[in-house]
């Protein structure tokens, strides 16, 4: 068993079995919500925490009807949205559960008799002082695990209303799924140094990606590397890409693409052929070059988000660090001050 680059083992381990201590408590939140009856749901959020929100919401566009909608807090709050009302149900995420445009938007639903449901680490914390339901988020770290339990609470709403029959199979083949992301974690080490050692002092970077990864593009780039490692980025949907971005690949480029293992794949590999051929260095993150032994092959597509997260966020990150000696946990601006 090889050793990975500030990695413990026994925290990933022990994260995955306290995590399954929240399926229960999902199911039944879902449940009971369900009985209450909503009209639409909202998923809320600012910065990372929208990532996981975004692939659910682009995979919910097949599964259900259900009038589902993405919204960025402080939009939210400012701008507002009709369809936002008594009868709707509003889903936020906040692993510190302070987070300030978080909080906000469920004080002021909270004011409107507007039921949220928050998925955040104590329940003592604001958002969850200020929201009706609180699904506890037990692990101390990993954006899989977020996924994992948001996982748990919304596809057991869309198992009640009818639209997705393989949710008990789904669920509990989740709680095994770590297994498979561990071993991710090892096959994917050896790429990870040498692609953060080929790229890190890049001047610039365009990061694509498309529907369920969109999440996980965004995440990254803007949350890990712009934030936390001060490299300059653009992120772009596969989708765009070719109604803009495109112009700015040469020789001199540095490209990564995030391959999809849905439907709209095929919208990824067209742009792979294009940079490969184009760009000074192109990078392919593709998830379905790794096994899974854990979770039935239908689901890749499904949990392909949280592959690229552990590989991504967990790895890859850690391998800039190393090589452009920027610590990841330093920042200049943010929850430093006021602003």
């Amino acid at each position: 068993m090889k050793e990975l680059l500030k990695f413990n083992r026994e925290e990933y381990r022990e994260n995955a079995r306290v995590i399954v201590e929240s399926k229960e408590i999902a199911e039944k939140t879902a449940e009971e919500i369900f009985e209450d009856g909503f009209k639409n749901i909202f998923f809320v959020g600012v910065g990372g925490s929208l990532a996981p929100m975004m692939s659910i919401v682009d995979m919910a566009k097949q599964f259900t009807t259900m009038p589902i909608f993405i919204e960025q807090a402080n939009e939210l709050l400012y701008r507002g949205n009709k369809n936002l009302n008594e009868k709707s149900l509003v889903i936020t995420l906040s692993k510190s559960g302070d987070t300030k445009e978080t909080v906000a938007i469920a004080e002021y639903c909270n004011s409107k008799n507007i039921r949220v449901v928050c998925f955040t680490k104590s329940e003592d914390s604001p958002l969850a002082k200020n929201s009706k339901y609180y699904i506890p988020m037990k692990h101390a770290n990993g954006v899989e695990y977020e996924y994992i339990v948001l996982y748990w609470f919304f596809f057991k709403i869309l198992n009640l209303k009818g639209d997705f029959e393989d949710y008990e199979e789904f669920g509990n083949q989740l709680k095994n799924l770590p297994k498979d992301l561990e071993r991710v974690k090892e096959a994917f080490e050896e790429k990870a140094d040498i692609i953060a050692k080929n790229t890190y002092d890049s001047d610039y970077m365009i990061w694509i990606g498309g529907n369920e990864m969109w999440g996980e593009t965004y995440l990254f780039s803007m949350c890990i590397l712009e934030e936390m490692q001060w490299f300059k980025t653009k992120s772009v949907r596969s989708s765009e890409f070719f109604h803009g971005t495109l112009e700015l690949v040469d020789e001199t480029s540095t490209v990564f693409l995030i391959k999809g293992s849905g439907k709209t794949r095929v919208l990824d590999e067209r742009v792979e052929k294009f940079c490969k051929e184009r760009a000074g260095k192109f990078v392919v993150i593709d998830p379905d070059e790794y096994a899974l032994t854990e979770i039935d092959e239908k689901y890749r597509w499904m949990v392909s988000p949280l592959m690229v997260s552990t590989m991504l966020v967990d790895r890859l990150g850690f391998y800039f660090e190393k090589y452009s000696h920027h610590n990841l946990d330093y920042r200049r601006y943010y929850r430093q001050f006021d602003y």
